[in-house]
C-alpha cells in the first residue's frame, strides 16, 4: 500500500491528462460549449481582454481570450491546460481524502477509488467553467475539514465560484450558514453575524445572477425559464423525465442515475457502474449516521454535504432533465458527497476498531 500510495498523485496526474484527450476528441466530433469557450468562429478584431470583465461564462473567456488571440495555441491545447488547473482541485481532494483515511488501509484504498472516477475527470478537462470551479470548491471543502469556517481562504473560495456560477455560491453560502448553526454552540452574537453574513452573501451573489440572468419578470420569469429548459430537453437522447417525477425520485435520479442497463452506448455503462458504485457507498454512509445520528449530527463534514445536496438537488431536479446535464452539475457536490462519505466510514472504524 505504501509503494502505491507513493507513486499514485503520478498515476493519478496521467489518469487525468488523458481525459483531457478523450474530452478534446468528443468536442470535435459531438461539438459542445468548449468550442465558445475557445472563442472558435468568434470575431476577435476589435475585442479586448476588458470584454471579459464579467461574472458567468465570460471569467472563462477572460482565461482563454490572451491564449487565443495573443498566444494562438491551437484547440487541443486548451483541454491540456484546463486539465492541469482542475488537477491542482483533484490532488488536493486526494490528499484530504487520505488524512481523513489516516491508516486504514481500506479507507485509503476507497480514497483512491473516489477520485479515480471517470465522471469527475471527463467534466473538469474540458474547457469550461467545471475546470475552474473544481479548484476553489476543494479548497473550500479543505477549510470546513480543518475547521476554519471563518477564513479568509473559506471567503475567497466561495468568491470565487460566484463569479463563476453565482446560483452555486448563493446556494453553498445557504448550506453553510444553515449547516454551521446545526452543528456548533454560537453565542446568540455570533450566530447572528453568521445571519447577517449569509444575508449580505446572498445580496451580493444574487446581484451578481442579475448580471448574467434576466430576472426582471419575477418568479413567473423563472418558472418560464425552467419550462423552457424540459422542452428542449424532450428533444435530446438523454432526457429523462425528471419534471414529472416526485421530489423524492427527482432527488434519486439527479444524483445516482443512470443506473447500469438504463441507457445504452459505453459511456452510460461506465457511469451506471459509478452511479451504483455511489448510491451504495452513499446508502452506507446514511445508515451509519442514522445509528450514530446524535454524534454525527455535529460533525460539519457529515451535514453540510448533506444539506447541500438536499438543496442542489431540489433547485436543478426541476430544472433539468437531460442525463448530461445532470451529470455535468453533480460536479459542484462531488467533493463533498465523497468528503462525507470518508468522514462517516472514518468515524465507524475508528469506533469499531477501539477497545
Amino acid at each position: 500500500m505504501k509503494i502505491l500510495q507513493r507513486y499514485f498523485p503520478v498515476f493519478l496526474l496521467i489518469y487525468h491528462l488523458a481525459f483531457s484527450w478523450v474530452g478534446y476528441r468528443y468536442i470535435l466530433l459531438n461539438n459542445g460549449d468548449a468550442q465558445r469557450y475557445w472563442l472558435r468562429g468568434a470575431g476577435l478584431g476589435e475585442s479586448s481582454w476588458s470584454d471579459f470583465l464579467k461574472p458567468g461564462t465570460e471569467v472563462v473567456m477572460l482565461l482563454t481570450f490572451p491564449l487565443v488571440n495573443i498566444l494562438h495555441l491551437p484547440f487541443w491545447s486548451g483541454f491540456l491546460i484546463f486539465s492541469l488547473i482542475s488537477f491542482v482541485g483533484i490532488i488536493l481532494l486526494y490528499q484530504i481524502l487520505k488524512k481523513i483515511a489516516g491508516t486504514h488501509e481500506g479507507l485509503q484504498g476507497l480514497a483512491m477509488v473516489l477520485v479515480l472516477l471517470p465522471n469527475l475527470h471527463f467534466w473538469t478537462s474540458l474547457i469550461g467553467k467545471e475546470a475552474l470551479l473544481i479548484v476553489p470548491l476543494v479548497v473550500f471543502a479543505r477549510e470546513v475539514y480543518r475547521k476554519k469556517y471563518f477564513s479568509t481562504t473559506l471567503l475567497m473560495s466561495l468568491l470565487a465560484i460566484g463569479l463563476i456560477r453565482p446560483h452555486i455560491a448563493l446556494l453553498m453560502l445557504l448550506s453553510y450558514g444553515l449547516s454551521l448553526l446545526l452543528t456548533e454552540h454560537f453565542s446568540k452574537k455570533r450566530k447572528w453575524q453568521i445571519a447577517g453574513g449569509c444575508g449580505a452573501g446572498i445580496v451580493v451573489f444574487g446581484f451578481l445572477l442579475t448580471q448574467i440572468q434576466d430576472f426582471s419578470g419575477g418568479v413567473e420569469r423563472i418558472i418560464q425559464k425552467y419550462e423552457a429548459h424540459i422542452r428542449v430537453f424532450r428533444h435530446t437522447d438523454a432526457y429523462v423525465p425528471l419534471d414529472q417525477y416526485p421530489l423524492p425520485l427527482k432527488l434519486f435520479t439527479f444524483y445516482f442515475r443512470p443506473l447500469p442497463f438504463e441507457k445504452s452506448g459505453l459511456w452510460y455503462a461506465v457511469i451506471g457502474l459509478e452511479n451504483l458504485m455511489l448510491l451504495l457507498l452513499s446508502a452506507a454512509a446514511m445508515y451509519i449516521f442514522v445509528r450514530s445520528f446524535q454524534t454525527l449530527r455535529r460533525r460539519m463534514l457529515v451535514v453540510f454535504p448533506i444539506v447541500l445536496m438536499l438543496f442542489l438537488g431540489i433547485v436543478f431536479g426541476f430544472a433539468y432533465a437531460n442525463y448530461g446535464i445532470l451529470m455535468r452539475t453533480k460536479i459542484m457536490v462531488a467533493p463533498f458527497l465523497y468528503l462525507m462519505i470518508m468522514e462517516v466510514f472514518a468515524f465507524h472504524f475508528r469506533r469499531k476498531d477501539s477497545p
